[in-house]
């Protein structure tokens, strides 16, 4: 390789020697020009909302600090309090490294917002996602919650570490992203049934069994060591280590049969990307239960004639929907608000978004029937068509098929299933941004969107 900093007498190095070197260099990589441009698209279209008087509010130091982003800064300031507060449903990272930066509310979301870019960084590189890829993940309209100072931004970033290691069998980069989310968010419960049928999908030999224990067993203990920690910290505070769990009883959050219909207490601005993400949480539940039936054949078969499962963070994502969609819909009594933001705001989401444009034409048609039959299947248990808000009959039709319309649209922008991929993709981008943007201008408002 030449060496830029010590070019060959007359000969012209094709960027500066030294540091802007790097620099340079770095600002020509595909993955930061996709960056960079989906970063000018947000900030055109939000500076233009504004203009022109569509959104109320621009960003700013006061009206960032709405909802849970007053709790975390809470965390930050004062540490846990008292047992009975709800700020101990808050895990510590995010909170720890605002006191430690001592930001103020817009530079803790630009840092929110730069996590996020350095997770997409890593799935562009280890998933080989193309630019629009990359783009549509971004543009998710749940992905609003990286754009304040919560800990999605760094939920997201340790979670694309941990899919990242899953997907190429690095051991370490997996252990480094499941400690951080987990003492980012209460995202234990959840990971490990979603960690432990990732690796046993690929125990599929007896020789793989100290492989498989060596990671179970480390990933384990990386979990156990975040929740330890939380539990250690809110103990020293104020003497109960399960008050982060003590506080979902106070918010009626307790196992029991969902009331019908089904309903999002964020109300119709985010019902719809609610149903979506419990669309995505049912068909997980379908995919794992298949997955974990052929796992179980594939023993009964002669060595060396098992099925390849899918990749494990594929296998992970899907399992973690399964866990979300779970809690939201037997812990919350039928209220599906949050479900959305758990599954839609994640690198999960994009991982079963890369997959899905992976598949062969025949398998992808196969999925979106299955779609279309439990997209039905969730319409009913909304009320649709004589239920649902208030709405008339043919409005609440309209409704289901506009969210249909909206979900079949990302599988159209998969390469292989549509010839006219660009322009679908175009689409779903400029749709999901404007949506981006309401939700963000809501959030400014004081609307409540969980």
């Amino acid at each position: 390789m030449e060496n830029v900093s010590s070019p060959l007498p007359g000969a012209t190095p094709s960027w500066p020697a030294g540091r802007f070197g790097v620099l340079m260099s770095l600002a020509r990589h595909p993955v930061v020009k996709t960056l960079a441009l989906h970063t000018l698209v947000l900030v055109a279209l939000y500076s233009a909302f504004y203009a022109f008087g569509v959104i109320s509010y621009a960003p700013g130091n006061d009206n960032l600090m709405r909802w849970d982003a007053g709790i975390f800064n809470r965390l930050a300031l004062n540490g846990y309090g008292k047992v009975d507060s709800y700020v101990n449903a808050y895990f510590p990272l995010f909170a720890y490294v605002w006191r430690f930066t001592g930001f103020s509310p817009v530079q803790i979301t630009i840092f929110n917002v730069l996590c996020t870019y350095a997770g997409a960084a890593s799935l562009a590189h280890h998933f080989r996602l193309t630019g629009r890829q990359l783009l549509l993940i971004l543009s998710t309209p749940m992905m609003m919650f990286v754009l304040v100072p919560y800990a999605e931004g760094m939920f997201f970033l340790f979670g694309a570490l941990l899919l990242s290691g899953l997907h190429r069998h690095k051991l370490l980069l997996t252990v480094v992203g499941l400690l951080g989310c987990c003492l980012t968010r209460s995202a234990s419960t959840l990971f490990v049934p979603a960690y432990l049928f990732a690796e046993l999908l690929w125990w599929t030999t007896a020789a793989a069994t100290p492989r498989m224990l060596r990671n179970v067993g480390l990933g384990l203990l990386a979990m156990g060591l975040a929740l330890g920690t939380v539990m250690l910290i809110q103990y020293q505070t104020h003497g109960d280590p399960l008050a982060f769990y003590n506080v979902h009883v106070v918010w009626a959050h307790w196992l029991r049969l969902p009331a019908l219909p089904l309903v999002s207490t964020a109300g119709i601005n985010v019902l719809w990307q609610d149903a979506f993400g419990l669309l995505l949480a049912v068909l997980a539940t379908g995919l794992c239960f298949l997955l974990g039936l052929r796992w179980l054949a594939g023993w009964l078969r002669p060595a060396g004639e098992q099925d390849a499962p899918p990749s494990k963070a594929v296998v992970f994502s899907l399992g973690y929907c399964v866990g979300a969609g779970f809690f939201i819909v037997f812990y919350q009594g039928g209220d599906l608000v949050g479900i959305a933001r758990y599954i839609l705001a994640t690198p999960c989401f994009g991982v079963l978004l890369w997959q899905f444009w992976q598949l062969s034409r025949p398998v992808a048609v196969r999925l979106l029937v299955a779609v279309v039959i439990i997209g039905l299947g969730i319409a009913l248990a909304l009320g649709i068509p004589f239920g649902f808000n208030s709405f008339t009959p043919g409005q609440a039709v309209w409704y289901f098929l506009l969210l249909l319309g909206y979900v079949v649209l990302h599988a159209l922008s998969g390469k292989r299933l549509n010839i006219w991929y660009p322009e679908a993709s175009a689409l779903l981008y400029i749709l999901n941004l404007v949506v981006l943007v309401y939700y963000h201008s809501l959030f400014l408002n004081i609307v409540w969107l969980n």
